[in-house]
């Protein structure tokens, strides 16, 4: 059993993907390690993902995985994740939030989709493409997983 609770800080993605499983590199991922699917928020990113209201983490836009193409097309390598957190809740998977903040990433905590919807914005190569848009609800500080 591990407990994850908001603010508990890792020094990089390794020490997570050790700890979880799933890919190290990837804004979103699926555990290996217990069942939960890793988001993975970072100040630098491309993307606006931004908590809200300001100053609060209840509730979280995020903007679904694959950098090239759009995100809703079977060709692209990531549709399967972005297909795991929309159906999260049937599959009951919890979504976890790791914030990357000065280097560092602090667990958030656990999340529930409560709406989507799509947008355009441009891929990697500057062309635009369908993206999808996450509206995520902060369900709790802390979790258990059965590892």
């Amino acid at each position: 059993m591990l407990q994850l609770e908001q603010g508990q800080t890792f020094t990089n993605r390794a020490e997570i993907s050790k700890l979880l499983g799933g890919n190290p590199q990837s804004g979103i991922t699926l555990a290996t390690k217990g069942k939960a699917i890793l988001l993975f928020k970072n100040e630098e990113e491309l993307y606006s993902d931004y908590f809200y209201p300001r100053g609060t983490h209840d509730y979280c836009m995020y903007t679904g995985i694959g950098r090239v193409g759009h995100q809703d097309s079977l060709s692209n390598k990531m549709y399967d994740l972005n297909i795991a957190v929309l159906s999260h809740k049937k599959q009951n998977t919890p979504l976890l939030i790791f914030e990357k903040k000065k280097g560092n990433y602090h667990f958030v905590g656990e999340y529930e989709l409560t709406e989507t919807h799509q947008n355009v914005q441009p891929d990697d190569n500057n062309f635009l493409r369908r993206v999808f848009v996450f509206h995520l609800r902060k369900v709790s500080d802390f979790i258990k997983l059965d590892l």
